[in-house]
């Protein structure tokens, strides 16, 4: 370890430094709090099925993958012994519990709180939504009629935190590391504003430049004595994971390298960062939503997501509009 692990209140400190003004600041911190809040979410959902996988049928979804009319499977699941590979190229790992690599391909991005501790403890209600990565997100969050085809509510193990369905983990997550880690992913982003509200003008991103806020924010972390094992969640969360090639290929202004997850905590705030966007006003978009956006980079973009939302389950993202007043995008 080369530098500290912020606590909340000092992570509160950092973005409190570095924003050039209180909308910035309301914009961006907000955002991290709402990113940092489904982190939990997700880790506690993981965790529990960590928890319960010995106990678990053979057969569960949770182990499988399989989640309603899904016959295909995962023909690595009893292979690695948790169920996490999933098909069509998603994220896999191991079960040894040591740093997992992940590939992926470029995507677009997903009132301040009082307290940020307390902000990012408070869980929303539970979802009736399960994951799935053969169905759209649309179908992976409709309710079980008792005449839909696929009972996609019927996973083994009842939602927690909101969050429905998932698939076991090779290992129990550090909830603390992610939950700091989400609450400084977009420390960044205060570094690519074209109008930073300073003068009271309308806060915009400088487009073109927006990409370089991970890097950026990555090295502002380092500069300020962050560890960086927390650094590399600004820089690793673009997207569902931008690689060397994407950067070469789309001419992107970032140095050619990896710009994805390192371990599951560093992945599952990536995942969480696609459920909110710092448009101006900022908005909530369910995993259907962010399929869309998915898409225009590609099939395979599409599916790296569901197979992400296969992966960690799906949050009640309705309940956390309305717990932030924010728009929804479905």
């Amino acid at each position: 370890m080369t530098g500290y692990i912020p606590t909340l209140a000092q992570a509160e400190e950092l973005h409190h430094k570095i924003a050039p003004s209180k909308a910035a600041y309301d914009l961006i911190h907000t955002h991290c709090v709402i990113i940092a809040t489904i982190t939990r979410q997700l880790v506690r959902r993981q965790n529990a099925l960590f928890v319960r996988r010995c106990t678990l049928p053979k057969d569960a979804p949770e182990l499988t993958g399989k989640y309603g009319n899904d016959d295909s499977g995962n023909a690595t699941a009893e292979a690695n012994g948790f169920g996490l590979a999933a098909e069509g190229g998603g994220a896999t790992g191991s079960n040894n519990g040591g740093d997992e690599r992940f590939r992926g391909n470029h995507g677009a991005d997903g009132d301040s709180a009082r307290n940020t501790s307390d902000a990012v403890a408070g869980s929303a209600n539970a979802t009736n939504s399960a994951a799935d990565a053969h169905v759209t997100p649309a179908t992976l969050a409709q309710k079980h009629n008792g005449s839909a085809p696929i009972n996609l509510i019927e996973a083994t193990v009842p939602p927690i935190d909101g969050v429905r369905g998932g698939m076991v983990p090779p290992r129990l997550l550090d909830e603390n590391l992610a939950v700091v880690g989400a609450m400084l992913h977009d420390i960044g982003t205060y570094l690519v504003l074209k109008h930073d509200g300073s003068d009271g003008e309308k806060l915009q991103f400088d487009g073109p430049n927006y990409i370089l806020h991970g890097l950026r924010g990555y090295d502002w972390l380092l500069s300020q004595g962050v560890d960086e094992s927390i650094a590399q969640f600004a820089r690793n969360h673009t997207g569902v994971g931008l690689t060397r090639e994407q950067v070469v290929a789309q001419g992107l202004p970032l140095p050619p390298a990896d710009y994805v997850p390192m371990n599951l905590e560093q992945e599952v705030v990536m995942v969480a960062d696609k459920y909110n966007s710092k448009s101006i006003p900022p908005r909530f978009l369910t995993a259907e939503a962010y399929a869309r956006k998915a898409r225009r980079f590609g099939a395979g973009n599409e599916q790296q997501w569901l197979d992400l939302v296969k992966k960690y389950g799906v949050p009640d993202i309705p309940a956390l509009a309305k717990q932030f007043g924010m728009k929804l995008d479905e």
